[in-house]
């Protein structure tokens, strides 16, 4: 055995390790807000506040964070702006004339009680009136004067409720009623009556003075409410229609006036689609605001994140984290990230573990939720969710499925996949025999049976683009490698996609054209370029950990995994391969080269085309062996044919 150019890793670096500081329970961290996670954000929101001019904000979200809970924490750091009414008085002299008036929402109360003394003494303050109004309408007085007891129910009514001040109205199931309001049925017993109480309000009138959330995907559902809301931006106004076209209203209220700001909500697919389908979002959008989906610890404090945990518990009166309970739920919300320098925001996820956990702690009597609690639920979730692999376990015992972990074979390799199904929401790794066959007289083509097959992906196919390119450099001539080759995923029976195979098979090709075996109980996982550099791969950790599934299965206690050392940052590995690593049972190599992996695999260097000895020149000489014979074939054929026209030639004379 040749010396390895690859160390192992060490099982200190198998899972990530926080650094909490001086800190290490739960209740020495302060409670962090969900604004806190993002401090980046809140200037540019604090500037669409406080300018008039600004109404348009879009937001990239994403599926499991509370984002409006989100803004109203930055909302209770800013100047505090009064929410307002909207109000409608119908001139009961004048058939079918209704006004508009704006009035403070927190004076809402108190311009009821004028409205009722001017109806009981036909006076009211003057002074008191204004303090209600948000600017002076001249109109007002004369209006109020006209109220009786008999008319005020239905010629005056207030869009908006009094009880409280609105930060954020949260819009959802939205149709036009819902968010532009709707002027109802003016006609009783086939008689005119006075209908401002008809009058429906929309959310968009309930928000007036402050902010209405809006999912694009809401608009996407149904164009013509962007549409109409767009021109609601445009014009700070929205006129009253009626949901029922048939009927022919009498009352023509004045346009609603309309100041609210809008966020609209959606991911960066969402954003794109509407931006496609009206050009001028990008113009009427005063600012755009990115929220990620992940904490990165590298750039913002770790405490920020663990107060953010300490307020899901705290919101929903769970049991706190003890000690080990928090390293562990860190880990976890890592590996949800795939890479240790981030932290998972899904609140969603978040709450269901830790209220899972909460129950088991609870019904086992503890005071907080540790460590062996989480781990309870996931092997409870993990279980719930184990048909396929318990069905791809069934294959491997019974030898339906092929795979070898020990020994060596030529032109044979076990690559690292992760199986996503369709419905199932969690992923699983899973090994799958790559096998090559060929030989040095061909055209230099590689032939991909899966994209032949159509049951690969455009990366894929790429991938294997790349790997022909990879052999047209490593072994550059005037002419190209005169090989013919043939790479399969064996017993794969749906589509295959992504680049991860790219490595494997390169090396089971190599190992094919040099008659060099592979070790069968080392698996390989990664993607290349036409140089040989080893890329990073998606799915690291399941990769490894079904590889060690199998081996076990198997029987296997002396087996290794080739991994692209970029990925060591992605590394969070669950307890059995920590130890499986500690008992010397498992060895990962990190690798960011192929030549790395072909001296692990198949213990020889790779070497050059004129290096005697290594790999590269083993397949060189057995290609100009090829070359010659092929040449000397060609001249033996010649001199025959040569020989056979003289003597034809020879008979005809």
């Amino acid at each position: 055995m040749i010396a390895l150019l690859t160390e192992k890793i060490t099982a200190d670096k198998l899972v990530p390790i926080f650094d909490l500081g001086t800190a290490y329970k739960l209740e020495e961290f302060d409670i962090a807000t969900r604004d806190q996670l993002f401090p980046q954000n809140n200037e540019l929101f604090a500037l669409f506040h406080e300018t008039l001019a600004a109404k348009l904000l879009v937001v990239t979200d994403f599926d499991g964070f509370n984002h409006i809970e989100s803004f109203s924490n930055m909302l209770q750091h800013l100047p505090n702006k009064r929410a307002k009414s909207i109000c409608y008085v119908e001139d009961v002299t004048t058939t079918g004339a209704a006004h508009a008036f704006e009035i403070w929402r927190d004076k809402t109360d108190l311009f009821k009680q004028l409205i009722e003394q001017i109806i009981a003494t036909g006076e009211c303050s003057y002074k008191q009136l204004n303090t209600c109004l948000i600017k002076d309408y001249p109109r007002l007085v004369p209006l109020l004067a006209n109220l009786n007891e008999f008319n005020v129910e239905q010629s005056f009514k207030i869009l908006g409720d009094a009880s409280s001040d609105v930060n954020i109205i949260d819009a959802s199931n939205l149709d036009a009623t819902t968010l532009f309001g709707n002027l109802d049925t003016l006609y009783q017993n086939n008689s005119y009556v006075s209908h401002v109480a008809q009058l429906i309000p929309g959310l968009l009138h309930q928000a007036h003075g402050g902010y209405i959330a809006i999912k694009i995907d809401e608009l996407l559902n149904n164009s013509a409410l962007w549409y109409q809301l767009k021109s609601v931006i445009k014009q700070q106004s929205l006129a009253w229609t009626s949901s029922n076209q048939a009927i022919q209203t009498e009352l023509k209220p004045d346009a609603a006036p309309i100041d609210v700001k809008i966020i609209l909500l959606g991911d960066r697919l969402a954003i794109s689609q509407i931006a496609d389908g009206d050009r001028e979002l990008s113009s009427l959008t005063s600012s755009f605001i990115d929220f990620s989906p992940e904490f990165n610890i590298t750039e913002q404090n770790i405490a920020h994140y663990i107060g953010y945990i300490k307020l899901l518990l705290t919101d929903a009166n769970l049991l706190p984290l003890s000690g080990c309970g928090l390293k562990r739920l860190l880990q976890l919300s890592s590996r949800w990230c795939e890479h240790n320098n981030y932290l998972s925001l899904n609140e969603s996820k978040l709450k269901t573990l830790l209220s899972y956990s909460h129950q088991i702690a609870i019904t086992n009597k503890l005071t907080s939720i540790d460590s062996v609690t989480l781990n309870t639920v996931l092997t409870l979730q993990h279980e719930a969710l184990n048909g396929h692999i318990r069905l791809s376990n069934e294959g491997i015992i019974e030898k339906q499925i092929i795979l070898e972990t020990s020994g060596s074979k030529i032109g044979q390799i076990n690559g690292l996949s992760v199986l996503e199904i369709d419905g199932h929401p969690e992923s699983f790794g899973e090994p799958i025999r790559i096998t090559a066959t060929g030989h040095l007289n061909g055209d230099g083509d590689i032939s991909d049976v899966e994209r032949k097959a159509e049951l690969a992906g455009n990366i894929h196919a790429k991938s294997m683009m790349i790997i022909q390119g990879f052999f047209t450099h490593a072994f550059a001539k005037p002419l190209p490698l005169p090989i013919s080759a043939n790479l399969v995923f064996e017993q794969s029976y749906g589509e295959i996609d992504g680049d991860s195979a790219a490595l494997a098979g390169t090396c089971a090709l190599l190992s094919v054209l040099a008659q060099k075996p592979i070790a069968q109980n080392l698996a390989v996982t990664g993607a290349i370029d036409q140089f040989g550099t080893v890329l990073a791969v998606g799915g690291i950790n399941e990769k490894l950990e079904g590889f060690l599934r199998i081996c076990e299965l198997n029987g296997q206690t002396d087996m290794g995994v080739l991994i692209p050392a970029a990925n060591t940052i992605n590394l969070n590995l669950s307890d059995k391969v920590v130890e499986a690593v500690n008992n010397q049972q498992l060895a990962i190599y990190p690798v960011t080269h192929i030549e790395q992996a072909i001296e692990l695999l198949m213990d020889i260097n790779a070497g050059k085309i004129d290096e005697e000895g290594s790999l590269y020149y083993i397949i060189q000489q057995l290609a100009d062996e090829n070359e010659d014979k092929l040449d000397s074939d060609e001249a033996g054929f010649v001199n025959k044919l040569t020989q056979l026209c003289a003597r034809i030639i020879g008979k005809q004379g």
